[in-house]
């Protein structure tokens, strides 16, 4: 099992409106997966050696979608899981963190090619149109986690997601 630690960003914009991807795992061949059918999720990737999860954080955002975050960035959830993707198990300790950028201008041409094949879309979401969306949100209480967020801000410690 690889294990991988991966940072995530949620990125609002001046309208509070979270950043996702649309992304599929063809490699899963389990029907009863939750990660089979397509689903939205946060920016982020793997943390590179020397780096620390914040700066990863950034970096992603830059290079997915040429986005600068302005500001510090806030962690706030954390979550420990493994999962099966791409054929392979991995263990993601992954960090959740708080940031803002000033622009909704997405440029998505900074992704490489392993991102683009599993990338469908990518879209600015308010938390009520995630609440009312019947498609599928990776953590999967991500609407009421936000609103959470925006109505009382960064928690004081990092929340543990199940």
């Amino acid at each position: 099992m690889i294990e991988r630690p991966s940072a995530r960003l949620i990125l609002l914009d001046p309208q509070d409106r979270l950043f996702l991807f649309k992304v599929h795992n063809p490699a899963v061949y389990d029907p009863a997966d939750p990660f089979r059918d397509p689903f939205w999720v946060l920016i982020g990737g793997m943390v590179d050696p020397g780096e620390d999860y914040a700066e990863a954080a950034v970096r992603e955002a830059r290079e997915e979608t040429s986005l600068a975050v302005v500001g510090d960035v806030h962690w706030v959830w954390k979550r420990e899981r493994i999962m099966q993707w791409r054929e392979r198990k991995v263990r993601h300790l992954e960090r959740f963190f708080l940031g803002r950028t000033s622009s909704g201008t997405v440029d998505t041409s900074g992704l490489d090619e392993r991102e683009k094949s599993w990338t469908l879309d990518h879209r600015w979401w308010t938390a009520d149109e995630i609440a009312a969306s019947a498609e599928r949100f990776e953590p999967v209480d991500l609407a009421a986690r936000l609103k959470t967020l925006l109505h009382d801000g960064p928690p004081a410690d990092p929340i543990t997601l199940s």
